[in-house]
């Protein structure tokens, strides 16, 4: 490999359709680490690549490319990064991962488990690092929560509960994710903030052991709404979970109780709860959102000793890339970890990710089966 990574991004859109992720949270790392260049775009065409060369005024000795079949057969991209709506992830990549090139995918790795085993085995035959941007668990916050885990400062973890918010899922969304309301398309609010969130309470207190869980779709009718003019456009019938609950034993023997809602938060602090309970204390977490993954400046922990009484406001220290975007943070401690070889446990390759994709199949089929808890009255 060069002493740069060469990297091809696949989605970078001049019009910034959809959520404009690749824009807001990949390119600003990419433009500034001296250990990257972006070598090559690939868009749905190789004019529409051009033009985003153009806008983010990004060197002319970049490549366009218009189909993922092209930029995969380039010897000189080491590193191929898809950006695409959820359910175009194999389709743009499984070229480069039968190549042997490293990928950087988005989470979730597709629309379903079915597609998520054929891109893991498609990683497998090839022989490329691939890697899912499950990215809360490069933030500061979680980390120093492990931290303290890890050194004992509150002795052994005997329960959690999280609660949160996602947003999305509230009876309204945007023109651009309109898709969220149809779950064959694989990308709503279920699939991608619960599992952002639920990855990295898992990577901090130990993995399911046994678990129950409740899906529920309680507004069943969404408006569609056009952010640009903030005028209704339709309203549709919605098939994905708003409402999802899980509680688990985790393997560390941990009791774990996890709620994840659609809509507004509250208008009041916190909106945010994360609570750690242990042997010899307690750890507060509290934000103005759920999405670690994404991060927010008013992050706050709190460690409460139950020995002394006392509680202690830890400091989490800042790194070079808080001076990134806010979106950006975390995906730029990802392209390090990743750059340094630091897979493992900080870095979700596709094997684990599939298992995540496990579970998001298990609750759903739960869901469609009526299987979700047992009756009341019934026998055991």
């Amino acid at each position: 490999m060069s002493q740069q990574i060469r990297v091809g991004i696949i989605g970078l859109s001049a019009a910034a359709t959809g959520t404009g992720w690749a824009a807001s949270a990949h390119l600003p790392y990419l433009l500034k680490s001296p250990h990257y260049t972006i070598s090559a775009l690939c868009n749905s065409s190789v004019e529409a690549a051009q033009k985003a060369i153009a806008a983010y005024n990004l060197p002319s000795s970049t490549k366009a490319y218009g189909d993922p079949e092209s930029l995969a057969n380039d010897p000189d991209i080491d590193l191929v990064v898809a950006n695409t709506r959820v359910d175009r992830h194999a389709l743009v990549l499984l070229p480069s991962l039968k190549k042997g090139k490293d990928v950087f995918c988005e989470w979730p790795m597709d629309r379903n488990l079915d597609v998520a085993k054929e891109m893991l085995e498609a990683a497998k035959e090839g022989g490329g690092k691939a890697f899912l941007g499950l990215q809360g668990r490069q933030s500061p916050a979680v980390r120093k929560i492990k931290e303290l885990i890890d050194g004992g400062r509150i002795g052994k973890v005997l329960s959690s509960t999280w609660m949160g918010v996602a947003g999305n899922g509230g009876g309204e969304e945007g023109l651009a994710v309109e898709y969220f309301v149809d779950r064959k398309i694989g990308g709503n609010t279920f699939t991608i903030a619960f599992m952002h969130s639920l990855d990295y309470v898992l990577h901090t207190l130990g993995d399911i052991d046994q678990y129950s869980t409740i899906l529920g779709n309680q507004r069943p009718q969404t408006k569609i709404v056009d952010r640009s003019t903030n005028t209704l456009v339709k309203t549709v019938k919605k098939d994905t979970p708003d409402q999802m609950l899980l509680q688990a034993q985790l393997t560390s023997r941990t009791v774990l109780s996890y709620h994840l809602r659609g809509g507004k938060t509250f208008p009041s602090s916190p909106q945010f709860l994360w609570r750690i309970y242990g042997e010899k204390g307690e750890i507060e977490i509290t934000a103005s959102g759920a999405l670690l993954n994404a991060g927010y400046d008013d992050e706050k922990i709190l460690l409460h000793d139950q020995h002394t009484g006392e509680v202690e406001a830890i400091e989490v220290q800042k790194d070079e890339w808080d001076e990134l975007p806010r979106q950006g943070r975390n995906i730029a401690r990802l392209y390090e970890e990743f750059r340094k070889g630091n897979a493992g446990a900080n870095v979700v390759g596709f094997e684990e990710a599939v298992g995540r994709h496990e579970i998001i199949e298990d609750m759903y089929k739960a869901w469609d089966n009526g299987t979700q808890g047992r009756e009341v009255g019934a026998e055991l």
